[in-house]
């Protein structure tokens, strides 16, 4: 009976740093308790946004894409890409994906892009009690991307010549009226003893005959 009970002790001795290796990579992520201020000191971006959009790199990475509501740190835009070390075949044990609805989400550097973990969580709340005043970045699909721009002289949807058109039409036609006045009463006056207006503009004078005509 004692040497069933020693075999069985050496077998969990044996056996019980496979059991804490194997458990190892699903256990928590282990964090260092901060304040909210102090996680946001550390984080190099921080806003608050919804998930829009999920896309896995691999079994172990995911982007997720936000639309940004309010920036209390850095410089984003109205979206931002976020990398993180999870997926479905597993990843860092401090790796987090973050579901739907809004959240603040604390950024840190990563080459070019943005990630985040789960020791980086802070509610919304307490972004909005320790941070600045936020940033409003121009929402997707406006601001700067506004209407087409319209015809000159035209309203949105007209069909018809618009008053601006009407009023050039309108002077250019007076010009060109004034312009053959002008041009007729000049080549009058260069005609020698000719009236301007005179009904008998070009035909001859009707003067009494010449007395050598008879004979």
């Amino acid at each position: 009976m004692r040497r069933s009970a020693a075999r069985w002790i050496v077998v969990l001795a044996l056996a019980g740093p496979a059991v804490v290796l194997r458990a190892s990579p699903c256990s928590a992520c282990a964090c260092v308790s901060r304040p909210p201020d102090r996680l946001l000191g550390r984080a190099d971006a921080a806003f608050v946004g919804s998930v829009v959009a999920q896309q896995p790199l691999d079994q172990t990475t995911t982007v997720q894409t936000f639309a940004v509501r309010s920036i209390y740190k850095g410089e984003l835009g109205a979206t931002v890409d976020v990398l993180d070390p999870i997926g479905s075949g597993g990843g860092s044990t401090c790796g987090i994906l973050y579901g739907p609805g809004p959240v603040a989400v604390l950024l840190h550097r990563q080459g070019d892009g943005w990630t985040t973990d789960a020791c980086s969580r802070i509610s919304i709340a307490d972004l909005e009690r320790v941070g600045p005043a936020p940033i409003h970045p121009t929402p997707i699909g406006t601001g700067s991307l506004g209407p087409g721009p319209s015809l000159p002289g035209g309203g949105a949807g007209s069909g018809g010549v618009g008053w601006r058109t009407a009023v050039v039409g309108f002077l250019a036609g007076v010009a060109a009226i004034a312009g053959a006045i002008w041009f007729g009463t000049r080549r009058d006056r260069a005609r020698p003893g000719v009236k301007p207006g005179s009904a008998s503009v070009g035909a001859p004078n009707d003067g009494p005959p010449d007395p050598g005509s008879n004979g």
